[in-house]
């Protein structure tokens, strides 16, 4: 066989090459309209989903807001309902309190008499034994006194 010459067989490569730079470019351009599209799209879509969060961001703040007033309102109704019945309890315990320093001054000074009175007796009942105990050792001092002369007398060893 004889060799070919190089001139068609490179022409021939270079047309297999021209024909596979032509199918790559329209693959390329395809490609690219297509990545157009994707970009098209994630833009919609992002555009969609920043739209919902703000409308979700929206319904959330007057959501909130509504939660707010309706808390104040029945936070201000708990304290003025608190303040009327601390208001009632502190009527009651310092009406209360009158009474039970009335009672107690009563009954202080009723202990007071009677700790007068056991403080007198206490003071008699006081004298009364020591006046008895030294009547008994003076009469003790008197018997016994002869006694101890005598003995005394007695010759010691």
């Amino acid at each position: 066989m004889m060799p070919q010459p190089l001139e068609p067989r490179v022409s021939r490569l270079e047309g297999a090459f021209e024909q596979i730079v032509e199918r790559l470019g329209d693959t390329n351009a395809r490609l690219e309209t297509l990545e157009l599209k994707l970009d098209e799209n994630f833009h919609t879509l992002d555009g969609s989903f920043h739209a919902l969060d703000v409308k979700f961001e929206s319904k959330f703040a007057a959501l909130d807001a509504k939660f707010e007033s309706k808390f104040a309102a029945l936070d201000a109704k708990f304290e003025s309902k608190f303040a009327a019945l601390d208001a009632k309890f502190e009527t009651k315990f310092v009406a209360l309190d009158a009474r039970f320093e009335s009672k107690f001054a009563a009954v202080d000074s009723r202990f007071t008499a009677v700790d007068a009175k056991l403080d007198s007796k206490f003071r008699f009942l006081i004298g009364t034994y020591l006046a008895s105990t030294l009547t008994i050792v003076g009469v003790m001092y008197a018997a016994l006194a002869p006694i101890y002369g005598h003995l005394a007398s007695l010759p010691t060893h």
